[in-house]
């Protein structure tokens, strides 16, 4: 597989001497069994996976670990990393800061792990502490703590500027006027409000405000006639999709049907198999390849989950292929850091890295100072007519940042 060992010229007497000092001969294969980096052994390397295998968030998440088992089962049976073979232990952080920090430390101090993989909502339990510890982490950005250390890397951010490429596709959809449907969950799920909404009036589309709805408290109904009354004829959701079909519903039933409904989840042909034509129309935007784009990068993950992560009977799914990518990082970190890896050489290697691709997964990425910067370019799929299946109808869209 692909080796870019970015050594900088600046430390590469540093590198030489730390190297000598922990008993590594200058990387040179043989002296792998030297090396006394927390959780590298002379055959393997032990990491952590932090995610909430339980709690309110579980749901969805839970299918994280089948990604990472299929990226390290593939690097695994091509010999490892640098003839280091990487498995895991995990803990459960039921999507709680609190409960994040636990599993954080006792990874880090009892299980001796070298860094951590954390697919959850809650790494800002640990991030100053992995910090502090200078322990690497690669995983879901959905914090603002993912922009502001320089041990923890992901492929994409929710933080940052806005970007007008959400705007841009629903423009030329016919799209002239939107409303916001979300569930009130955190700051979080208002923030990407914020920036859809930002995106929409960059590209010229009014706002028509926001209709908040949570399910078995609002009544379908009222709310559909809540997004009737905004004048918009495009539907943002920010929601679980049994909520959005809920509505979308409604407003069919009455004649109301959006000419552009944009959701941000929801790409998972097990909900197709659930919903049908009851999804049909809804776009939903990727910033990794459509599975319906296919080639071998799209090949090569499928491969990979139908052989390491059978408990996945579907393995188009975005979670499992988010968390396939943040392993994938994460395997990169460690072919920076070379024969005799540090947490400190993963670091230094891996934020040095300027053309991230996932091995073709995602539109190349400045990982060296892209830190905190939204992805600016977007694929997008729709569900077809009968509720069948997702269409391509935009290979990659790229936009701009909005800087006012």
């Amino acid at each position: 597989m692909r080796r870019h060992v970015q050594l900088r010229l600046a430390t590469a007497a540093f590198t030489l001497i730390a190297a000598v000092a922990t008993g590594c001969a200058g990387g040179a294969a043989g002296a792998a069994g030297d090396c006394d980096a927390p959780g590298v052994t002379k055959d393997a390397i032990r990491i952590g996976v932090v995610y909430p295998d339980t709690g309110a968030v579980s749901g969805p998440l839970q299918a994280a670990r089948a990604g990472i088992d299929a990226r390290l089962g593939a690097i695994n049976a091509k010999g490892g990393v640098n003839g280091r073979k990487i498995v895991y232990e995990w803990r459960d952080d039921q999507g709680t800061p609190t409960a994040n920090a636990i599993a954080a430390r006792d990874l880090v101090e009892h299980q001796q792990v070298f860094g951590l993989i954390e697919s959850t909502i809650a790494a800002s339990g640990s991030a100053q502490y992995l910090s502090d510890q200078g322990v690497p982490v690669t995983g879901l950005a959905a914090e603002g703590v993912w922009s502001k250390y320089r041990n923890m890397f992901s492929f994409s951010y929710t933080t940052g500027a806005a970007v007008d490429t959400y705007g841009t596709f629903v423009k030329s959809r016919g799209g002239s006027r939107s409303v916001l449907l979300q569930t009130a969950l955190s700051g979080g799920v208002s923030d990407v409000g914020t920036k859809l909404v930002q995106s929409m009036t960059a590209a010229g589309v009014s706002d028509g405000g926001t209709v908040s709805y949570t399910p078995g408290a609002d009544n379908p109904t009222t709310i559909a006639q809540r997004v009737v009354d905004s004048g918009a004829d495009t539907l943002l959701a920010i929601t679980d999709t049994d909520a959005l079909v809920q509505v979308l519903a409604q407003l069919r039933a009455s004649g109301h049907a959006p000419k552009v409904v944009m959701a941000v989840n929801g790409y998972d042909a097990g909900l197709l198999k659930r919903y049908g034509a009851a999804m049909a129309g809804v776009t939903v935007p990727l910033f990794y390849r459509p599975f319906e784009s296919s080639g071998p990068a799209i090949a090569a993950y499928v491969d990979a989950m139908n052989r390491f992560a059978p408990q996945i009977d579907q393995p188009q799914q975005d979670i499992p292929l988010m968390s396939y990518i943040q392993t994938d990082m994460f395997i990169r970190g460690l072919e920076e850091a070379g024969d005799c890896p540090t947490r400190q050489g993963f670091i230094d290697g891996l934020r040095a890295v300027t053309n991230y691709d996932a091995e073709g997964l995602i539109q190349p990425i400045d990982i060296a100072h892209g830190q905190g910067r939204q992805t600016t370019c977007y694929a997008f799929v729709q569900v077809n007519d009968a509720g069948t299946a997702f269409d391509v109808v935009k290979e990659q869209l790229c936009g701009k940042e909005i800087t006012s």
